[in-house]
């Protein structure tokens, strides 16, 4: 039987209730999930809590620093300069070639010329039998090339015998016992050097030294980063460079040395050679004795650093140590330490939760300044090496 119109029209209206009632409860529950109160919102806008930004409680000295910047070059440079007259009609040396006892750098006039390390000129020809201070300083060259024994200072006929096998070695003809030795062949330095930069080439003396030399071992010379030294370096002062290490060097206080010498690293055979080479054009260092006529931007330190020095190019950061305390004591960072009731005091953190928990037990500490240096404080208090402070955050 089928239904009625009636019972129909009640069926779909109980159908129309139902969907109604669905789509009122979905429609509530949407709503209860983005209706938020006054308090949820504040906390969703607020920005998250910042973090503890924390430091280690340090033993260690203090020290005041100052920056600088150093270069590697050699303590003197030496121009080799022969103060004959012609031509240099060869040049033996290049650049990077060590120069020293026996060496040939040139020809002059088709002869040799041959350096001898000492610091008294050969100002005469020496005959056998002469005797004197360039008789030994002869002697005393050759003896050191392994050319021959020790020998009194005078000239023998193992003198002639030695100068003779070194001539031989260097391609030249021999000179006779009964021929005196021409001083001219010899030109005295003050010690063995390297070569730096690339000899002149061949032509008039007059035009030029054969070419300058580095004397004694290689250095650091340093100033401040912005050109000048401050005034409180001084010689005794330790420096350390980063790029060489922990190892802290003494310094040397010196002055630059801003005008060429005067002098002569002539020959002998001019006799002008009293302290066997010409002042040290160049040097980067005239020592304390450029106090009188340094000034101020002048001023440099100079780091002995051994062979390292070679391992170096250009510029080198490094740090001057002006003061040291004398013991170590613990240290903190300046941004640790605030006032509070007229005394000085630090927040100590504890361990760190074991159970997830961020929160760390805080500690306040009465703590006393001994020194400051550098952002950081020597203090002394209830504090022990390791420990963790808190940074303090400035108040906006």
């Amino acid at each position: 039987m089928s239904a009625t119109p009636t019972r129909q029209k009640k069926t779909l209206w109980l159908y129309g209730i139902i969907a109604l009632l669905l789509i009122i409860t979905v429609g509530t529950l949407i709503s209860a999930q983005n209706i938020k109160t006054t308090a949820q919102k504040d906390a969703e806008a607020a920005p998250p809590d910042p973090s503890t930004i924390t430091a280690t409680v340090t033993r260690e000295k203090l020290r005041t620093t100052v920056s600088l910047t150093c270069t590697a070059n050699y303590a003197t440079s030496t121009p080799l300069r022969y103060s004959g007259e012609g031509q240099y009609t060869a040049i033996t040396i290049k650049h990077g070639d060590t120069v020293g006892n026996g060496t040939l750098i040139a020809e002059v006039n088709g002869e040799p010329l041959i350096t001898l390390t000492g610091g008294f000129a050969l100002y005469r020809d020496l005959k056998l039998d002469d005797s004197g201070p360039d008789a030994a300083l002869l002697n005393e060259a050759l003896t050191a090339m392994g050319r021959q024994g020790p020998q009194p200072a005078r000239i023998t006929e193992d003198t002639y015998e030695a100068l003779n096998n070194l001539l031989d070695s260097l391609g030249y003809a021999h000179v006779k016992t009964d021929q005196p030795i021409p001083a001219r062949y010899f030109l005295i330095i003050n010690r063995a050097g390297l070569v730096t930069g690339n000899p002149r080439a061949t032509g008039a003396i007059a035009d030029g030294p054969v070419a300058t030399i580095a004397e004694g071992s290689k250095t650091l010379s340093c100033t401040g980063t912005t050109g000048r030294l401050t005034p409180e370096a001084r010689s005794g002062q330790k420096v350390t460079v980063p790029s060489l290490g922990d190892t802290e060097y003494v310094a040397t206080l010196g002055y630059k040395n801003t005008s060429e010498a005067a002098g002569a690293a002539g020959n002998s055979q001019a006799g002008r050679q009293a302290n066997g080479a010409e002042g040290a054009a160049g040097s980067n260092l005239n020592g304390a004795a450029g106090a009188a006529g340094g000034t101020e931007g002048e001023r440099i330190l100079t780091l002995d650093v051994g062979d390292k020095a070679d391992s170096l190019r250009g510029a080198v950061n490094a740090e001057l140590t002006l003061e040291e305390t004398p013991e170590a004591h613990l240290v903190v960072p300046s941004s640790a330490l605030y006032t509070r009731d007229g005394q000085t005091r630090v927040i100590v953190l504890g361990p760190e939760s074991s159970n997830g928990s961020k929160a760390r037990e805080e500690r306040e500490v009465t703590v006393t300044v001994i020194s400051n240096a550098n952002g950081k404080n020597a203090v002394t208090g209830d504090l022990h090496e390791g420990d963790s402070v808190k940074i303090m955050r400035e108040k906006k």
